[in-house]
């Protein structure tokens, strides 16, 4: 695994509700759960972010990651991404890049394929229980091929299709692991 073995390695994670959509309006996002102002927007909870595509819409989110370009002098590297998400219904991953500098994209993931993921179960309090949906969290973890060099920000755009029918997307958040680049 590229990270193991390196220098001053730190991982960052961005809550669901830093994910930013780049297609909106209802022409793209459906009302979901039960919350007919989530419209063209999708629905930011505590719990995660939710989105609900229209069939035959390909839709692209972004999360911008904080990105340490230095740290004590040392230039630093991207390791590897995370990504804790689910789809329901017709929705799917299409596609996931990076974006380094705005301007260069690296594919993570091959176009119309799934990425790799570990399930992630969660088992709330019984207390509380009746509060929390029902999830299947899945965690992805896409290490570079080569540390990759850092000088600008770094953002993870994943494509969701729904092609057949309308889908949901719940993301939970995204994850960075850096480490120095020498």
């Amino acid at each position: 695994m590229v990270g193991l073995n390196r220098r001053n390695t730190s991982t960052v994670w961005l809550p669901s509700a830093a994910v930013v959509l780049q297609e909106r309006g209802s022409d793209y996002i459906a009302a979901i759960d039960d919350a007919p102002w989530s419209q063209g927007h999708g629905f930011h909870r505590g719990f995660f972010s939710s989105f609900r595509i229209r069939a035959g819409k390909n839709v692209w989110f972004h999360f911008p990651l904080p990105t340490p370009t230095e740290a004590n002098g040392v230039q630093r590297a991207l390791d590897a991404v995370m990504l804790m998400w689910e789809v329901m219904d017709a929705a799917q991953i299409n596609w996931i890049v990076l974006q380094h500098g705005g301007m260069e994209r690296i594919p993570l993931t091959e176009i119309g394929n799934e990425p790799p993921f570990e399930s992630v179960p969660f088992d709330p309090p019984e207390l509380w229980r009746e509060y929390y949906p029902k999830a299947a969290r899945r965690l992805t973890r896409i290490a570079m091929e080569q540390p990759l060099p850092l000088r600008f920000g770094l953002q993870l755009s994943v494509g969701i299709q729904a092609a057949d029918g309308d889908g949901t997307v719940r993301f939970y958040g995204a994850g960075a692991a850096f480490s120095d680049y020498s």
